[in-house]
């Protein structure tokens, strides 16, 4: 099988790519460093009460924050690593050319799995930031900014799911045969 004419490149997918694991990479930075932050708080916070007898009154509303922008923020990177949980106890057992197509269909899965998330993630933000909804808490937090930042990283993950299984097509249509999609390697044999 051979690539049909007037394909693009696989150099396109592949940039396109390497630009996204750019930006997940600076997402995760970005997760790891408010996580970092919010620790230092929730410390300063607590040994405010004990000490002190000063809080601030908001560690939880902020953890949480940090909590839901940390966790999706990082969700592209650790995609691209392979980092999520895969369970893949029968897979090694699998001849190779079921393991990459399955492969595939968890990629695919992946990527409907978070647009899904993601457009009812950007729903609910958009519909805050038109009724003006705010956090039932003592700062009154405007919900969009937090709601929006969750749906931007969700985005981001299907984005990524979706450049990896383009990658791994487009490869396979070079090769002639099936590629694992990009980054994946089937499992070996089990000895």
């Amino acid at each position: 099988m051979t690539a049909p004419a007037g394909l693009a490149p696989p150099g396109g997918a592949r940039r396109l790519l390497r630009a996204l694991d750019v930006l997940a990479l600076g997402m995760a930075y970005a997760s790891g460093a408010l996580f970092l932050l919010v620790s230092f708080y929730v410390a300063a916070d607590a040994v405010g009460r004990t000490f002190f007898h000063v809080s601030s009154a908001v560690t939880d509303e902020f953890g949480g924050y940090a909590l839901a922008l940390g966790g999706t923020f990082a969700l592209a990177y650790t995609l691209r690593t392979g980092a999520h949980v895969r369970i893949d106890i029968l897979l090694p057992y699998l001849p190779r050319h079921m393991q990459i197509v399955l492969d595939y269909v968890a990629m695919a899965g992946m990527a409907l799995f978070a647009a899904m998330l993601a457009a009812y993630t950007w729903r609910l933000a958009l519909e805050s930031l038109a009724g003006d909804a705010r956090a039932m808490s003592f700062l009154r937090t405007p919900l969009f900014p937090p709601q929006g930042l969750v749906a931007l990283g969700l985005t981001l993950l299907c984005v990524e799911a979706l450049a990896i299984l383009a990658v791994g097509v487009v490869e396979s249509l070079r090769q002639g045969r099936l590629a694992p999609p990009e980054g994946f390697d089937a499992p070996a044999e089990p000895s």
